[in-house]
């Protein structure tokens, strides 16, 4: 019996408890080299003018069952074998026979019910083919065998891993932000930060496409909203091939949501509360009508976060020495919401249509109260001041994605042509008040109160042709076309009250370029080639991108300029079978992010004169280099991954903080960087019993950062590490425990480091009217009221230090309820539009980010 690498890593795990089986990994390679050694020596003693021939495939994936075992007995003596022999790689047999006759040939593959069929070999049919036999998936206790199917937990894949959500339990209790905590390589922090290898240069798509709702800045709100029993697996991409933009990053988060529009209908609707003032409600619906599919998905959520205290010191040193405290408070609130609909159309065997829409859009008003008092140094001669500060921001935030995918399958199996156009709208505005009380000596106090409002959206039309054919067995070729044109526009206003009418008025001291434009056209072109043979795989590719771009200012026309570039971006990954369930993987790519839309734009957030921060327009596109070593272990009991990389970027983006000629405290962003980060990242699980099992996910990486402050070269390196584990518990009559808990250490950041923080959790969960009716109560660091966080920049003239106060204690309810039936699938498109070129981050606070 040899064991299915196939099913192992991508259909099922079929666990027998024998205690005559192991779990060694070289059983199965002994095995399968006893059974060819057999079938050899038996073709050796004689002629074997007649043979046998034949694929073993699976019934319900159509997947081939590499190294099943067949043996074969005459129908007199059934009970004699007199032959056995393995399939090859490809399920593959051709059995040598030294006579006619009718015999019994038993097919076998872990996984699979034992196959029996009787053939007749006769004279004038010496060669028998038997084709495609199809095997079924084994769904029966034997005797003193139990057997339990359940699908992989985590897939492995040439580029990719996968963790599927719908094996989870945990799924039908958390949002999709909480179990992306266990997904291999991905970590989530205390301030729900989400970072894929230790860093924040990635990208997260939805269904294989960018989201204007799955931004940066918006991530985590999003995912905590969405729940997990709407998300089928969640993908995690280390080396991006000659496919995915240039420009896209280090990785690739693709959560692919539940999309089983089949016949007939089903749907899901849910509801949850958090004492934290988070309350939310959704519904799921899909259908399938004749050739038409439709997919929607819509969730409405409102947050009320409660007051949180800070503090902060600025010190400098020098000619303007002194330190500037603050003591405050802030919240926010608002509401958000987000949706999608999709409808696909088979219109014929070969055509498939693909129409779809994404909406998100929120609106919340933040409110700050800040007590502020300036102390000079010793011998410094300036005059102390202080004052009190109310703020009221109301950013809006939000995107539309409209995309449409034509699909044409060829005759030939597995070629494919599709076609696909994509729009984006995405607005970033900001209006933020900003009044003045008790002032004491303060010099600024004349321009207040402030009203500050930025006008900024990025409209992108993307227009791409994929093509992908089978050249012969095991050999894939893969080729494609691309454009983008986008547009960011960013208009600024800066006004200031006037006592004695009352209005707004112009700022006369303000010096901002009110209106920025940058316009962006990207050409591309790729091709790609996989080759499977035995137990490697192989895919090498190589992009080829142009960029011109333009930048205009409406009030400096002067400042106007325009640049173009181009890149040649190679990549390759190679990947070896070790045995039915390692695989061993090294990949090497080149990306390039580009900077987005609040890197570049000029607009100055002068809410506080002594501390402002800008983006820089003239900011080039940084390129990285990275290479991937993996390991991975899949047996039904043992889940483990490893993963070793090393990645260098020598022009990145990077911020960074200095004191001008007026003692303002400046933070902008230049391509200054020489980053080098070296990481291991493992995941494991152990299921011992199949109603418990534990899993460890973490890392700890090194990092080299290098780069100036805008005068003089600054460096910082070191460790920092992470590590979540989880354990859960399915009881009888549905009710499933899982406990959780996180580690961070501070993390490395050029002028600095951040903090580090640790959370915990308890989640319990029972289901109701045949699973359809799910309840969940979900306690989050039960122990722990608030979560101090402290980030540090300092450099030879300056100081800065900020502590905030995090609430951690929640306690969430959910419950959801599933309604309908479905019959048969429906297809959809292979291949869509995927931009991932520019560079995570950035904001109109000008925050900070440390990437690799």
């Amino acid at each position: 019996m040899g064991l299915n690498p196939t099913r192992v890593t991508n259909t099922m795990i079929v666990t027998y408890e024998l205690n005559k089986m192991k779990q060694h990994a070289i059983l199965p390679l002994l095995l399968w080299g006893f059974l060819f050694f057999t079938s050899s020596l038996f073709a050796q003693t004689g002629k074997a003018a007649y043979s046998l021939k034949g694929q073993l495939v699976d019934s319900l994936t159509q997947e081939t069952l590499p190294y099943a075992t067949l043996g074969i007995a005459s129908t007199t003596h059934p009970e004699k074998t007199i032959a056995m022999m393995a399939a090859d790689g490809d399920g593959l047999f051709t059995l040598p026979m030294k006579a006619p006759g009718t015999y019994i040939v038993t097919f076998q593959s872990v996984g699979m019910k034992t196959k029996k069929v009787k053939v007749t070999l006769t004279a004038k049919a010496k060669v028998l083919d038997l084709g495609k036999i199809l095997m079924d998936d084994e769904k029966q206790a034997l005797g003193n065998v139990t057997v339990t199917a359940q699908k992989p937990l985590v897939k492995i894949d040439l580029d990719k891993i996968t963790y599927s959500l719908q094996e989870d339990p945990e799924s039908q209790t958390n949002n999709t932000l909480d179990m992306l905590r266990k997904v291999p390589m991905v970590t989530v922090d205390g301030e729900d930060n989400i970072q894929l290898k230790g860093s924040s240069n990635f990208k997260i798509y939805l269904n294989g496409k960018p989201s204007n709702m799955l931004s940066s800045s918006n991530a985590s709100d999003v995912l905590k909203s969405m729940p997990a029993s709407q998300v089928k697996n969640i993908e995690v991409i280390t080396d991006p091939g000659a496919k995915y933009d240039a420009e896209g990053v280090g990785g690739i988060i693709n959560i692919i949501t539940v999309k089983n529009a089949m016949q007939g209908y089903t749907g899901t609707v849910n509801a949850t509360v958090s004492a934290l003032g988070r309350a939310g409600a959704g519904a799921y619906f899909t259908t399938k009508i004749g050739k038409l599919g439709l997919t929607a998905n819509y969730n409405y959520n409102y947050q009320h976060n409660p007051w949180t205290e800070s503090h902060y010191e600025n010190t400098q040193y020098g000619t303007y020495g002194n330190t500037e405290r603050g003591d405050g408070r802030s919240k926010s609130y608002g509401a958000f919401q987000f949706g999608s609909l999709e409808a696909s159309y088979e219109i014929d065997s070969l055509n498939l249509l693909t129409v779809g829409a994404n909406i998100f859009n929120g609106n919340m008003t933040q409110k700050t109260e800040q007590q502020v008092a300036m102390t000079p140094a010793d011998g410094v001669a300036l005059t102390p001041y202080q004052y009190k500060k109310n703020m009221m921001g109301k950013p809006t935030f939000g995107g539309t994605d409209v995309n449409v995918d034509y699909q044409h399958n060829m005759h030939k199996k597995d070629e494919t042509l599709t076609v696909s156009y994509r729009f984006s709208n995405t607005p970033n505005d900001s209006k933020t008040k900003t009044f003045l009380s008790d002032t004491v000596d303060y010099p600024y106090a004349s321009g207040f109160p402030k009203w500050n409002v930025n006008d900024a959206y990025t409209n992108e039309h993307t227009l791409q042709v994929d093509y992908t054919t089978p050249l012969f067995k095991g050999h894939t070729l893969e080729a494609g076309l691309k454009y983008i044109l986008r547009q960011n526009n960013s208009n600024t206003k800066e006004r200031i009250l006037d006592a004695a009418t009352g209005g707004w008025v112009k700022d006369p001291a303000s010096s901002l370029l009110n209106d920025f434009k940058h316009r962006q056209q990207i050409y591309s072109a790729y091709l790609a080639y996989a080759i499977r043979y035995k137990k490697f795989g192989f895919k090498a590719g190589l992009r080829a991108e142009g960029t011109a771009l333009k930048v205009k200012y409406a009030d400096a026309p002067e400042e106007n300029f325009s640049d173009n570039m181009f890149n040649l971006v190679p990549s390759a990954t190679v990947s070896y079978r070790i045995s039915t369930t390692q695989q061993l993987r090294l990949g090497y790519n080149m990306r390039i992010s580009r900077p987005g839309i609040w890197y570049l734009s000029p607009y100055v957030d002068n809410s506080n004169p002594y501390n402002i921060s800008y983006g820089n327009p003239n900011l080039e596109a940084e390129k990285s280099h990275g290479l991937n070593l993996n390991y991975s272990l899949f047996t039904a009991k043992v889940n483990f991954n490893a993963n070793l990389s090393y990645r260098f970027v020598n022009n990145a983006i990077q911020s960074y903080t200095f004191v001008d000629e007026n003692g303002i405290n400046n933070t902008t962003y230049a391509n200054m960087g020489h980053n080098q980060n070296t990481g291991l990242f493992l995941y494991g699980r152990y299921s011992p019993v199949k109603f418990f099992n534990i899993s460890l996910n973490g890392g700890i990486n090194y990092t080299d950062l290098q780069g100036t402050n805008g005068t003089e070269a600054i460096s910082n390196s070191g460790f920092a590490g992470r590590l979540f584990a989880n354990a859960q518990f399915s009881l009888p009559k549905d009710f499933a425990i899982t406990l959780n808990g996180g580690y961070f250490t501070p993390s490395v950041q050029l002028q600095g480091q951040g903090s580090s923080f640790y959370f915990h959790g308890i989640s319990l969960n029972k289901s109701f009217l045949k699973k359809r009716l799910t309840i969940a109560i979900y306690c989050n660091s039960p122990f722990v009221k608030n979560q101090k966080y402290t980030n540090t920049t300092e450099g030879d003239t300056f100081r800065q230090y900020s502590v905030n106060y995090q609430p951690m204690r929640d306690f969430r309810f959910r419950v959801s309820y599933r309604f309908g039936t479905l019959k048969g699938t429906i297809k959809k498109v292979k291949r869509s539009i995927s931009n991932d070129d520019l560079k995570s981050g950035g904001s109109s606070t000008g925050s900070t980010q440390t990437e690799d």
